[in-house]
């Protein structure tokens, strides 16, 4: 965390919450991932996933409205030019799928079961779209979503 814009009071505030690799590009800079809903500066990405509102967050956070540990920290993102993420997805380089947001923020502190592999997101993802995924899923396991706390 050393090389990081993240305000001090939002470090101290949220030290519990879990950190994943978000990409290359600006890995300096974080995004927060939660279930909490649409507060001031954040936005819905998905029906129960919003982005942003760190502020506020921090604010309930504070009051005990919420747990540190249900918001998810986002290192870094992926970005792309105009039509080469189609062009990717053809390639068969990125996988397009679909999920519940209780399976996303369930690595924002949701409650797991003793059945649930403690991997990562997209390991997990992976292994729902079926057993060629999987597979690729295992042959590269542990080369991402390294979580740290901040």
């Amino acid at each position: 965390m050393q090389n990081t814009t993240l305000d001090l009071s939002l470090k101290l505030a949220f030290s519990k919450a879990p950190v994943t690799y978000g990409g290359p590009v600006n890995s300096d800079q974080f995004s927060i991932l939660h279930g909490f809903g649409e507060v001031e500066g954040a936005r819905k990405l998905a029906p129960g996933i919003f982005v942003g509102g760190s502020e506020e967050l921090m604010n309930e956070v504070r009051i005990n409205r919420l747990d540190a540990k249900q918001a998810l920290f986002v290192k870094g993102h992926a970005a792309w030019v105009a039509g080469q993420l189609g062009r990717e997805i053809s390639k068969g380089v990125w996988y397009p799928a679909s999920c519940s947001s209780d399976l996303i923020l369930r690595y924002a502190g949701a409650s797991t079961t003793d059945q649930d592999d403690a991997g990562d997101l997209w390991s997990e993802l992976m292994h729902c779209m079926g057993e060629e995924f999987g597979e690729i899923a295992r042959s590269n396991s542990g080369r991402g979503d390294r979580r740290m706390m901040p």
